[in-house]
């Protein structure tokens, strides 16, 4: 009978999820799109259906299980044993303490455990590649491969956080750093197998492949929080859930300013809420991505429903992006209240090439200082670098962009679609520029583009 009374409930609370999944659906699709101006109401319609973590209170500490805190000594063992064991006994908190602790190689969360930080804590990560085999499954660049094992790997698990005001140092500057240079047939390779639809099994990359690795990453995992310390010297992307739903990020500081260095990569991950992180890092601070030409489409799955609110950029490469691999389609994307300092490139920026052959669309952006811009404002384009000869179009509509502000742009706008996939409906008001090189950067192929309340130097611009 208790069995019974139980699947009941089970099944009530499954019916219960997906109804309002589906009314959450309905709403966004009739999110106010009147005369060009997006209602950011339907932000707090994410936000409320995200499934939160819950942690028991008991506490585990990794000194119980042999950790030194010396910087010498490899604690991965005890970080990972006092993990394993706090999962096992349904979960709690793993309390790192003050200390610099070094890790001769990965560790990976498990469901139910909040990993926490104190103030004084450093989690120091080995630099050694080799530390960072055997390879993983996971997801570079937007194709399924195995590779080296991100400095925080974590596959499969529910309910897991990292939270505190310590320190997560990658420590990617002295070996990672130079891989780039030398990543190049690899990186070819990878693009190469997702074309021709090598089983993934067979995708195996790693030593003298020079490919980095991220320096946290959730792969098909859900209910995750991110909380409150920072992250420095990452090897490549900074924190990258493929796969997940379910996702806060709140209070975390990116400080990585190496090529490549993304702050936020959401790659085919949909329920997500940022909120007041601050983002120093050498390419974009936050971006939103779903897989690359073949392999994209053959997973299929866009990231979807996310908000970004009251972050800020002191020094980025590029600001917001979306794309440029985005095969498998960005939805229903949210952002507000950012202020962006010296962006030395794109301030916020759209990509895709006829590679890839899919959609960004109900893009929502309002409310955005930026200091200065070495690039452009505002930026589109449908001919991205590195393009390989496909012939898949990818269509930009439905994304409205308003109260902006900058102080100095080289560009104000790019509008770079193509003839056969012209952007359309796109809404650009109330911008404010007060100085600017040029006004525009390419403008080609798009249709039903407003501008509105469009101000460069006090002068008002028109299409």
């Amino acid at each position: 009978m208790i069995v019974k009374t139980t699947n009941n409930l089970k099944r009530m609370k499954l019916l219960i999820k997906i109804y309002y999944y589906f009314l959450f659906a309905v709403l966004i699709f009739f999110a106010g799109k009147v005369n060009g101006q997006a209602d950011f109401s339907r932000a707090d319609s994410i936000i409320s259906i995200i499934q939160r973590t819950s942690f028991k209170p008991d506490t585990l500490s990794i000194l119980a299980y042999g950790a030194h805190g010396d910087g010498v000594s490899d604690d991965r063992p005890a970080i990972q044993s006092a993990i394993d064991a706090c999962s096992k006994k349904g979960g709690g908190v793993v309390l790192i303490p003050e200390g610099t602790f070094f890790l001769k190689g990965p560790i990976s969360l498990r469901s139910n455990v909040n990993l926490h930080l104190c103030k004084e804590a450093i989690l120091l990560f080995s630099p050694e590649p080799g530390d960072y085999l055997p390879a993983v499954f996971t997801r570079w660049e937007g194709v399924e491969i195995y590779n080296y094992s991100p400095m925080i790997y974590t596959a499969n698990q529910q309910n897991i956080a990292i939270t505190g005001s310590g320190l997560i140092d990658g420590n990617g500057m002295e070996k990672w750093v130079p891989f780039r240079k030398l990543q190049g047939k690899a990186r070819d390779r990878v693009h190469n197998s997702g074309d021709r639809q090598v089983p993934v099994s067979e995708r195996v990359f790693g030593e003298g492949d020079y490919l980095r690795n991220s320096l946290i990453q959730f792969i098909n995992c859900n209910r995750i929080l991110i909380d409150g310390f920072r992250l420095v010297n990452s090897p490549f992307w900074m924190i990258h859930p493929v796969y997940c739903s379910d996702i806060v990020i709140r209070d975390v500081d990116f400080y990585s300013l190496v090529v490549n260095n993304d702050g936020i990569d959401f790659d085919s991950s949909e329920i997500g809420f940022v909120e007041n992180c601050t983002f120093t890092t050498g390419d974009d601070a936050i971006v939103f991505k779903s897989g690359r030409d073949s392999d994209g489409w053959r997973v299929n799955r866009p990231s979807k429903d996310i908000v970004v609110r009251n972050c800020s950029a002191p020094e980025v490469l590029h600001g917001i992006a979306f794309g440029s691999e985005m095969s498998g389609g960005i939805e229903n994307i949210y952002v507000e209240n950012l202020k962006l300092g010296k962006v030395a490139s794109q301030a916020i920026q759209f990509k895709a090439n006829k590679d890839r052959g899919s959609y960004i669309k109900d893009v929502f952006i309002r409310n955005v200082d930026v200091d200065t811009v070495g690039s452009h404002l505002i930026y589109f384009t449908n001919s991205y670098h590195s393009y390989r000869g496909g012939n898949a179009l990818s269509e930009f509509h439905e994304i409205y962009l308003e109260n902006i502000r900058c102080k100095a742009a080289n560009y104000c706008v790019q509008l770079q679609g193509l003839e056969d996939m012209p952007l359309h409906d796109i809404f650009i008001r109330n911008v404010s520029v007060d100085k600017a090189e040029h006004v525009f950067g390419i403008k080609e192929f798009f249709k039903n583009i407003v501008l509105k309340e469009f101000f460069v130097a006090g002068k008002r611009i028109e299409l």
